[in-house]
């Protein structure tokens, strides 16, 4: 795994998201971060590098943030 394309990915991830004209794109892009974040989590804990306890502590709780947004859409 190319870590520092993952980083990259998650980094640009953030950035839409704090870009995002509204709360559906904000969440999905939230949502494509935390899913980037656990794949780097995941592929640090296959290698026993000790990053990986940071990377899922700060990964995002993706339906938290989808489940909030479709209820404050409907």
């Amino acid at each position: 795994m190319d870590l520092n394309h993952q980083y990259f990915e998650h980094q640009l991830s953030l950035m839409r998201a704090g870009a995002a004209r509204t709360r559906l794109a904000k969440t999905r892009h939230l949502a494509a971060a935390g899913v980037t974040a656990n794949r780097i989590s995941n592929h640090q804990s296959g290698i026993g590098a000790d990053a990986a306890d940071g990377w899922s502590r700060s990964s995002y709780n993706v339906d938290f943030w989808i489940d909030r947004d479709l209820r404050i859409a409907s």
